[in-house]
């Protein structure tokens, strides 16, 4: 599922996000079996788009309705990309143009269904087009020309009507020294030619391909083979980096999992961007899951180490798809309408539970701890205040591609999350710590799994089935229902209580988790200088004093702000959020009319906040609920 990160390099308007029914047609529901041919050819590139080309086979008489997706599945929001398409045509098998009228942004029909032969159009790609800002880029394509092609072929690739059944054979022609990495069935490979099969369109929606340089590598867990590919512009990162780090942590996710992971391979697609790139998607960065893979982009600027932890983070979060939505979904996932936007009442589960485990398994597999635990479920319960607390998580599940419910997506991160933790909480004091939320998914995965949904509004039903009246109760209240969540409560069950503690901020310039130092003012010149407006404990330390006009930042000198300047500035900026304490940096600015050095390390930036804490005076019975909850076993 789409999993945001913003970097902060725009200081002006900061954005703190950290890191599926068929259609039937009129008389074209009983297609012959014939495979829909296509072909992509990465050596004709032309105004930095790629030409297209299917051949559906022999069409019934009548008008036939060809789709580009307007909805694809993990980004619940209308994304269009029948806009990329250009110059479509239609032609029968002499060769000879058919008519066709753009009926919609997404949609064409040809008129002489009968006759038609094959279609062709020009894709441009998301990355440098004006349009492409709208598309979040790890759900996005890019084409350049002999160095990397990143093929999400939802923005390639579309349907006819009546036909998301239908089986495809995507044959790519390509440069000879790139290599393909998908997880989409290959069916023959050389070195310039690459012949790939989905047995539906699901699967061209959910198997991307990346054609970069062969920088690669994988490892088994279990039965399950995980390969990690990078594309790096400069190369300044290899996948070898990010190898022992990942490993570490999908074993621990493996060994959390059980049996409830049946898939047999697992793709990595890590493409890093420039600062050009990053500005031209708002500094959105993240990853997109798919059932058996996932697509990561990511700031190529960022610290290795840094970058180790991101992708880290990301990963087990997507990993975490292959519970739900890959084994647990409804018919709505299942059977997903692309163009109609159809959704779920459950995505406190496909993304909410999924972002819970992505971090109650490295507590308990012992990769982070206690506190840095406690942190997380900090932040969230701090970031879902930001949205409507009242809105039922069923109802904006089921309106979430609509507003005022896509506004409060990203709720789904940290409010969904949160739910499962109360969730789990409630399960392991009524079966007296036997069982946690996770026994009930694992329970979930057995009986549906990967190619039976099940059916929307009898899930609710079906867990509190398995577990107790309790259940019920919290789901009535607090996921269908208007009523805020009462951490306090929860937590304290597992004696845990929310009190005054510091939060460690994402940079030394920060002074609040989404407030920078810095703010632009008007000055006599009648532009704008950045003047500081606030500090933290390292800023003062270095000896910053509010009133301060910026003026030279780690050797380079701050020009005066102006919308012309603003993205050099964010470029300036936005290294920070990668430095290492021990990262020594200089600032001079200019106080009362005099110039003034400031130098130092930027060591860890605090602020004081409410944060979550074991209780001191917890109980037995709490400290035993905490332990089982935290470590899946009494101590």
């Amino acid at each position: 599922m789409k999993r945001l990160f913003t970097t902060r390099t725009n200081l002006f308007l900061l954005l703190f996000i950290v890191i599926l029914q068929g259609c039937a047609s009129l008389g074209l529901t009983s297609k012959k079996s014939n495979i829909i041919e296509t072909h992509i050819d990465l050596n004709a590139v032309e105004n930095d788009q790629l030409l297209v080309s299917l051949d559906p086979g022999p069409f019934p008489a009548g008008e036939v309705t060809f789709y580009m997706p307007s909805v694809i599945p993990g980004t619940y929001e209308y994304t269009d990309f029948g806009r990329f398409v250009t110059n479509l045509q239609a032609f029968d098998k002499n060769n000879q143009p058919l008519e066709v009228v753009k009926d919609e942004k997404n949609t064409w029909k040809i008129a002489e269904g009968k006759k038609l032969d094959r279609i062709t159009y020009r894709v441009d790609d998301t990355f440098d087009s004006p349009e492409g800002k709208k598309i979040y880029p790890m759900g996005g394509t890019k084409i350049e020309k002999d160095e990397v092609y990143l093929l999400n072929l939802h923005g390639f690739v579309g349907y006819f009507k009546g036909g998301k059944e239908w089986s495809y054979r995507v044959t790519i022609d390509s440069p000879a020294d790139l290599v393909p990495f998908s997880s989409m069935e290959s069916v023959s490979h050389t070195a310039t030619k690459d012949v790939f099969l989905a047995g539906r369109y699901f699967n061209i929606i959910d198997d991307p391909i990346l054609y970069t340089n062969d920088d690669s590598i994988s490892f088994t867990l279990e039965d399950i083979e995980v390969s990690l590919a990078v594309y790096s512009p400069t190369g300044a990162h290899k996948a070898a980096d990010f190898k022992d780090t990942l490993e570490k942590m999908m074993r621990a996710q493996k060994r959390f999992l059980g049996d409830a992971n049946n898939t047999k391979s697992y793709d990595i697609l890590l493409l890093l961007m420039s600062m050009e790139e990053l500005q031209h998607f708002g500094g959105v960065q993240g990853a997109l899951e798919h059932h058996t893979s996932t697509t990561v982009v990511f700031y190529e600027g960022i610290d290795t180490a840094a970058l180790k932890e991101y992708l880290t983070d990301v990963v087990s979060h997507e990993f975490f798809h292959t519970l739900t939505p890959l084994n647990v979904h409804s018919e709505q996932i299942h059977y997903f309408n692309y163009n109609e936007g159809v959704m779920s009442q459950h995505l406190w589960m496909y993304e909410g539970t999924t972002e819970y485990f992505a971090n109650l398994f490295q507590v308990q597999q012992g990769l982070i701890t206690e506190e840095d635990f406690y942190s997380r479920i900090t932040e969230k319960i701090d970031l879902a205040k930001r949205y409507d607390d009242t809105m039922p998580f069923t109802e904006m599940s089921t309106k979430i591609v609509d507003e005022p419910y896509q506004s409060n997506y990203q709720n789904v991160y940290y409010k969904g999350a949160l739910i499962n933790m109360c969730l789990d909480i409630i399960i392991r004091e009524q079966s007296g710590g036997a069982r946690g939320f996770l026994d009930v998914m694992q329970a979930l995965a057995k009986k549906y799994g990967v190619d039976t949904p099940f059916t929307d509004d009898k899930l609710f039903d079906e867990i509190i089935a398995m577990t107790y009246p309790e259940v019920g109760d919290f789901i009535k209240t607090y996921i269908q229902g208007e009523t805020p969540i009462p951490y306090t409560e929860f937590l304290e069950r597992a004696g845990v209580t929310i009190s005054e503690t510091d939060q460690e901020l994402p940079s030394i310039i920060m002074v609040a988790p989404q407030q920078p130092f810095i703010a632009p003012q008007p000055n006599e010149a009648r532009t704008r200088d950045l003047v500081v407006t606030g500090l933290n404990n390292r800023l003062s330390e270095i000896g910053f004093q509010e009133g301060d006009v910026l003026r030279v930042f780690n050797g380079e000198e701050i020009p005066a702000l102006t919308q012309e300047n603003m993205g050099a500035l964010n470029n300036l900026f936005g290294t920070s959020f990668g430095w290492t304490a021990d990262q020594e940096v200089t600032f001079e600015v200019e106080r009362a009319g005099t110039p003034v050095t400031l130098s130092g390390t930027v060591g860890v930036a605090i602020t004081p906040a409410k944060g979550i804490s074991a209780m001191e005076n917890a109980t037995p019975a709490q400290m035993a609920l905490r332990n089982v909850w935290l470590h899946g076993k009494e101590e």
